[in-house]
């Protein structure tokens, strides 16, 4: 599961790279030669949004999430275990609530059969990446969830 971690992040990583280029490319065809790359926001925009979604899923059953450990570090044990099954079980259903909402979302685009404006390419392409993204956070949330509230493993690892 690690290396398919590595695999994903390093992929979401080098997509955001490949972003980050193209939107100085564009910025420097516009304003210098008056020009533009064709799509180039669009394929930008739809690159972006892959990266997030899949670092969204390798955040999630990393660990590596934004968290205030105040109460939970000098909580007891007891207390731990409540916020950790609390927490997981939140992100699971807002997780399964998001990844919903985006397969709708494909679905919605593909059947309105939205193309960009210059080169024609098909959105839902890259609403699908995005969207198997948060289908991958889902699964591997519950992973998560299963393996604190069931097993009994130690919620974040974060915390000492």
């Amino acid at each position: 599961m690690n290396r398919f971690i590595s695999i994903v992040e390093k992929t979401a990583g080098y997509l955001l790279g490949i972003v980050a280029a193209l939107t100085f490319a564009e910025a420097a065809l516009r304003y210098v030669f008056n020009s533009h790359i064709p799509d180039g926001f669009v394929v930008g925009q739809l690159m972006q949004g892959v990266a997030i979604c899949w670092g969204i899923a390798t955040a999630t059953y990393a660990d590596r999430h934004i968290t205030v450990d105040i109460l939970y570090a000098a909580g007891p044990h007891w207390l731990r275990r409540t916020f950790d099954i609390f927490g997981y079980t939140l992100n699971l259903l807002f997780l399964t609530a998001f990844g919903a909402g985006i397969t709708y979302k494909v679905y919605d685009i593909y059947h309105a059969g939205q193309i960009s404006s210059e080169l024609l390419i098909p959105l839902w392409y890259g609403y699908t990446l995005a969207s198997l993204g948060i289908v991958a956070a889902v699964v591997l949330a519950f992973f998560r969830w299963w393996q604190v509230v069931f097993l009994s493993q130690p919620g974040s690892t974060n915390h000492g």
